[in-house]
């Protein structure tokens, strides 16, 4: 009996330390997956809102209460106002709070400078601080529009539940959708670069792009593309986004395991 006892005892202990593992293994994965869509969903607000004139382009999100721009200040500003209370927009997330926007030129004219920064804003609950620069850096030798953004990003789950932190440096490539500005939702985005990160136990780690990520307007996650994270403590993270579908699944591989994970907390 003593021996069935402790083996008994002795697989519990395995099967508990392969859990805590697990959940180790995971949380930087989903932290920065968590962070990476909240900050490409400001992105899509921003060229939502951008245009080929001064001024804004048609903007059919119902949630926002207003939108304010001031094209004598310098640099020109734009205040859009999801308002106090939550509210679902036509993308299924949900937003409230204020976006300010900056701009020394129009969205598509190489050498403009868009900068946002959130005030009392959320999505999907998850509140969101920070700064997002992005800088029109003319076209590749395909005629593609290039963009270089930086990004000092924190989130903050809802209830207070954690924080996490992100800074990073990208290049993003606007693949298709550039000849048609009427249209938002065909735009798709290819994304470089690499960056660092605190997750919400404390941990930091480096990230790297090993192959383009893809951002679809029309969708609230990330598509497709490969990254690698380096926390300080643990082994490589490898996470995949798959081969473009649209939903919040990816797959994280650390040494011989492989998760799939749903990118929610």
């Amino acid at each position: 009996m003593k021996k069935v006892i402790f083996l008994l005892s002795t697989t519990l202990l395995f099967v508990s330390c392969s859990k805590w593992r697990d959940k180790r293994d995971m949380t930087t994965s989903k932290d920065h997956n968590q962070i990476e869509g909240l900050f490409d969903d400001m992105f899509k607000t921003v060229d939502q809102i951008s245009s080929e004139t001064p001024g804004i382009k048609l903007f059919d999100n119902t949630c926002v209460d207003n939108i304010v721009i001031d094209t004598n200040s310098s640099p020109k500003s734009i205040v859009v106002d999801f308002g106090q209370d939550d509210c679902a927009g036509n993308d299924g997330r949900v937003r409230k709070g204020i976006l300010y926007i900056t701009y020394t030129g129009r969205y598509r004219t190489e050498g403009t400078i868009i900068t946002v920064n959130p005030q009392n804003f959320s999505i999907d609950g998850y509140s969101i601080n920070g700064t997002k620069t992005i800088v029109n850096q003319g076209f590749n030798q395909n005629g593609q529009p290039l963009f270089s953004v930086t990004v000092d990003a924190q989130i903050t789950a809802p209830n207070g539940e954690w924080t996490a932190s992100w800074n990073g440096v990208r290049t993003r490539t606007w693949t298709e959708g550039y000849n048609t500005p009427i249209n938002i939702w065909d735009d798709v985005y290819h994304i470089t670069g690499n960056g660092s990160g605190v997750n919400r136990n404390g941990i930091s780690y480096i990230m790297n792009i090993e192959e383009d990520l893809v951002a679809k307007v029309g969708c609230a996650w990330i598509v497709q593309g490969v990254m690698t994270l380096d926390p300080e403590e643990g082994a490589t993270r490898t996470i995949d986004w798959g081969t473009g579908e649209c939903n919040n699944g990816l797959t994280v591989t650390v040494g011989n395991h492989t998760y799939d994970v749903n990118g929610g907390n």
